[in-house]
């Protein structure tokens, strides 16, 4: 049986508690006892194996001997996607975290639906990053997807082996032909409910960015992020 898998802020050999929540969830949904072995991981690489000591002042204490390093493997993949309305952009986070997408990047396009006021942005960041540690946590990886807002990067960054993909209903080329044999990184942009405008798609070209389609189907945005980052990471040999 594989073991129970929790995210904690820093892991170093000793003890380390888990947080109020995961200790909750540790504690009373899968009734732990003392000696069993549970997964252990910070989210930015570092891992370990501990074994499970009993609650302290209803923590959860867990006892680490020793960590290790993961290195990030393969292209790197970010998806920059605008924010679909409702819990359908915490769908796509979900799965985009379950994937092991490692960045996602929230913009705001000429016709997105969804923005928050400037206040807010943070609030609706934290929640966000919320449900993808959950969601790594229970795909047990070591890696947590990081998740900001920005501006649509519409330039491919210079490196000749770093490539950034616009997805559109109108172009010609699938994404799968697109992509680079071997790339460093990869941006997909992903447009709101409408698409990009043809503004935006002329200005990525003219920034060198490579314009493709998943197809003549119609999806919805968090859909085709789903599909598109799946493709990409499969292409590259990081999923499948």
């Amino acid at each position: 049986m594989t073991a129970p898998h929790f995210f904690v802020e820093a892991l170093d050999p000793g003890t380390v508690g888990l947080s109020v929540e995961d200790s909750l969830h540790a504690l009373r949904a899968l009734r732990l006892r003392p000696g069993e072995e549970i997964s252990l991981a910070d989210g930015r690489g570092t891992v370990a194996l501990g074994a499970f000591m009993g609650d302290r002042d209803g923590r959860a204490m867990v006892s680490v001997a020793e960590t290790r390093r993961v290195v990030r493997q393969g292209t790197i993949v970010s998806v920059v996607l605008a924010p679909p309305k409702g819990d359908r952009l915490s769908w796509a986070i979900q799965k985009l975290a379950e994937l092991g997408v490692d960045e996602v990047v929230l913009v705001e396009t000429e016709r997105s639906v969804r923005a928050w006021p400037k206040g807010r942005v943070e609030r609706a960041l934290e929640r966000q990053r919320t449900v993808a540690r959950e969601a790594a946590m229970q795909a047990r990886l070591p890696f947590v997807v990081a998740i900001r807002a920005g501006e649509v990067p519409l330039a491919a960054p210079g490196a000749s082996d770093v490539q950034t993909v616009m997805l559109t209903g109108g172009a010609s080329e699938r994404l799968g032909a697109a992509l680079l044999d071997r790339a460093s990184a990869v941006r997909l942009l992903i447009g709101p409910e409408g698409g990009f405008t043809e503004r935006e798609v002329q200005a990525a070209r003219a920034a060198g960015a490579v314009v493709a389609s998943l197809g003549s189907a119609i999806l919805r945005t968090e859909t085709a992020a789903v599909v598109g980052a799946a493709l990409v990471l499969a292409h590259y040999g990081r999923l499948g």
